[in-house]
């Protein structure tokens, strides 16, 4: 039976509405995609531009002489003028520009803030005409303690970071054993819950390759009174027993000493302060204490009771860590 003109003309037309639908749904997304990817190189582009911005605060941070907020203004000024120079400037055509210092007397945390409008072409069909791109960097500088008058003999992991860190200020510190390494020659530290001893390649004569002799008497003096710096070669102890040198640590128990942190081949990378609160040397072999600075912090200000105990600065660190 022959259906009637009207009705073949009715399904025409209903194809012809799904086939429109169909054909603006795949522009839509189309559009999205285009609008989309043109979005994330711009996006890349901001981001190249927020880096150099907060490597710039943080040069100027660290180059300018004066107080904190004069440093801080410096900085301030330097990531705006380069985010400037690339075409961002704050409050124009629809860029917002951020530079956030936080400084303190040898370093600062410059962040940079960037947001730009990205205007779209397909988007803009759907009621999108623009879409906000943000992004974030941060860049550090400090001048890192290069090296330290009175340090104790005392190796530690920089892997016992920053877990063992304790701010003193805010209530009871909790403190972390540490053991000798393995027999053999497992003589560096591996992880966060080692340590071991060293003459820093001066005590009594001594060869890197010290003696328990040449420890003890860094330690009964309450550190070593040389500088000993970061480039120093420092020779751990072979592992042993050294019973003596516990013996002799118990006196300093107490003391906050600037000490030595090494990575797993016992290459110096640096220093921080260490709290010895107690010491067992007859059967279990450990010292316990926690570090109350992170390794090379720009902000040490532990005031040591070690004698004469002090780090020096000298080496001037700058790097992206956001």
């Amino acid at each position: 039976m022959r259906r009637p003109d009207h009705e073949h003309r009715g399904e025409r037309g209903q194809i012809l509405i799904m086939f429109t639908l169909a054909i603006l749904v795949i522009v839509g997304m189309m559009g999205l995609v285009l609008d989309g990817g043109a979005a994330y190189a711009q996006r890349r582009a901001e981001q190249a531009v927020a880096d150099l911005a907060s490597m710039a605060g943080a040069t100027a941070y660290l180059n300018t002489q004066g107080d904190v907020a004069t440093k801080s203004a410096a900085a301030d000024a330097a990531g705006h003028a380069i985010a400037a120079a690339n075409g961002y400037v704050d409050g124009f055509d629809d860029a917002t520009v951020e530079i956030l210092v936080t400084g303190w007397s040898s370093g600062a945390t410059v962040r940079a803030n960037l947001t730009d409008a990205h205007r779209n072409n397909f988007a803009s069909l759907v009621g999108m005409p623009t879409w906000d791109v943000t992004v974030t960097a941060a860049a550090e500088t400090s001048s890192m303690p290069n090296g330290a008058i009175g340090a104790m003999p005392l190796l530690f992991n920089a892997e016992a970071f920053p877990g063992a860190i304790c701010d003193e200020t805010a209530g009871p510190c909790t403190p972390e054993v540490y053991q000798m390494p393995g027999t053999g020659n497992e003589d560096v530290p591996q992880d966060a819950t080692q340590f071991n001893w060293t003459v820093f390649c001066t005590a009594s004569g001594n060869s890197c390759n010290g003696d328990s002799d040449g420890v003890r008497e860094l330690i009964d003096q309450g550190g070593d009174s040389t500088t000993i710096y970061l480039n120093d070669d420092i020779g751990p102890l072979n592992a042993g027993s050294h019973t003596t040198l516990f013996t002799g640590l118990e006196a300093q128990t107490g003391g906050v000493f600037p000490v030595p942190i090494v990575d797993d081949t016992g290459e110096m990378v640096g220093w921080a302060y260490f709290k010895l609160l107690s010491v067992e040397g007859s059967s279990e072999k450990v010292i316990r204490g926690y570090f109350v600075s992170p390794v090379n912090a720009a902000q040490l200000v532990v005031s040591p009771t070690g004698g004469d105990a002090e780090l020096l600065t000298g080496v001037n660190v700058l790097h992206l860590i956001d």
